[in-house]
């Protein structure tokens, strides 16, 4: 199974950063120093909606391949622990490994819940 961000997310940022370009190079007209300043901002928000829109969690058999610019691979065989715990931005599950490794995802994951409780069902958790 796919897990991926709502693609909402992703659409909403780029959308934010391209209206922010606009506004600030139609109204604005800043000289070089004031795109500096913004610059950092609008790479920020880029990324930020290029990665939500690559990302993918699939679970397949024994594997887990997590990932958006860089992947992952994880066996879930060798699941110590799945935890839920609350953010600031919502509910961040953590998935622990026997060899100490660690990766986490955050609630606005499409079937959050859903893949908490696939994983724990693959390790064998209650």
């Amino acid at each position: 199974m796919k897990f991926r961000y709502a693609s909402q997310w992703a659409f909403i940022e780029l959308l934010v950063a391209l209206m922010m370009i606009l506004a600030v190079s139609l109204k604005l007209k800043p000289d070089w120093w004031g795109w500096l300043m913004f610059a950092p901002l609008f790479g920020f928000l880029i990324f930020e909606g290029i990665r939500k829109a690559t990302y993918s969690l699939t679970v397949e058999e024994d594997l887990i391949t997590v990932g958006s610019f860089n992947s992952a691979q994880y066996v879930t065989s060798k699941i110590a622990a799945v935890n839920v715990w609350m953010a600031k931005g919502g509910r961040v599950a953590v998935v622990a490994f026997n060899d100490g490794n660690k990766f986490n995802f955050p609630s606005n994951v499409k079937g959050f819940d859903n893949l908490v409780d696939l994983l724990k069902a693959k390790a064998k958790l209650q």
